[in-house]
């Protein structure tokens, strides 16, 4: 159970990436915001201590009716949650890197702005028109954040 929780977190966390650097948070590649966040006393390293404080904060979160168990209908609240408080910021962030204001991002404007959108371009491309609009950039978070959840179920199912 241990194995399957700590895999549903990751996945989570894996699946807010595009979120978190469209919220502006700080950090580094490869979780440098996570280990800002986890570093409690600020010495550059997380103790097993702080790790643990910090899941155990995210885990209690996530758990919106405090019965010590996290449902699928909970992590999808705290999705939507998220999404919620980003997407101004997001789109913000869209309508800076749209050099030419055209309500569109081209793939150089996606590189030189959102690395991110850039890397996953041709699938977000959905009408295939060699541009990204707002409705595409959201319909492709929100299909990538379905199979990360999908993978997670899959992931579970197999493991017992």
């Amino acid at each position: 159970m241990k194995a399957i929780s700590t895999l549903i977190m990751a996945g989570c966390l894996a699946a807010t990436a595009p979120l978190v650097q469209a919220c502006g948070m700080k950090g580094g590649p490869q979780g440098g915001w996570m280990l800002e966040q986890m570093d409690q006393n600020k010495d550059g390293a997380v103790s097993k201590k702080e790790y643990d404080t910090f899941h155990g904060d995210h885990f209690k979160a996530l758990d919106a009716n405090k019965d010590g168990r996290v449902t699928q209908d909970e992590m999808d609240a705290m999705h939507k949650k998220m999404m919620d408080k980003c997407k101004p910021r997001y789109q913000d962030r869209f309508d800076e890197v749209d050099i030419n204001h055209d309500g569109l991002l081209s793939k150089d404007e996606a590189e030189i702005g959102m690395p991110m959108v850039f890397a996953h371009f041709d699938e977000t491309d959905s009408d295939k028109d060699g541009k990204i609009s707002k409705d595409e950039l959201s319909e492709s978070m929100k299909n990538m954040h379905e199979k990360m959840r999908d993978k997670g179920m899959m992931m579970k199912r197999d493991a017992k």
